[in-house]
């Protein structure tokens, strides 16, 4: 069974393509073998939104973005940081999630607040920790 968030997913992925129901369910049908997203486990699901991609769908992130600062974490640190977080988090993370964990594992309360110093070492750590996952 997939998560709230992942169904939410699949719901952006269908509005963007303007899909009808029965296209919708077409697509779940023939890529997934189900006839509804109730039915999907993460297998079935990867097959629908590979098909969703294949037609147009862009996932983007609406995280967000603080922008270049002097002595913190540079945009694209914090994009990296939060697409390992993901990752690592089966797309179920969060930015307070994230902010647990980068409080009890370096003492910075929240991603905001990551120094430029700090934010490499979060990186190391964070795909460390991906890869032992897979």
């Amino acid at each position: 069974m997939i998560s709230p968030k992942q169904s939410r997913l699949l719901g952006v992925a269908r509005r963007q393509l303007h899909l009808s129901d029965d296209e919708y369910r077409a697509i779940l049908r023939n890529h997934a073998g189900v006839e509804s997203s109730s039915q999907l486990n993460t297998e079935k699901l990867d097959a629908v939104m590979q098909e969703m991609k294949a037609l147009g769908f862009v996932h983007t992130r609406r995280a967000r973005s603080f922008g270049e600062r002097h002595g913190f974490a540079s945009p694209a640190q914090v994009g990296t940081i939060r697409n390992l977080w993901e990752q690592y988090t089966d797309g179920e993370g969060t930015d307070r999630t994230l902010g647990k964990f980068l409080d009890s594992k370096f003492g910075v309360a929240d991603i905001a607040f990551l120094g430029d110093g700090t934010a490499p070492r979060v990186i190391t750590a964070l795909r460390a920790m991906v890869a032992r996952k897979t």
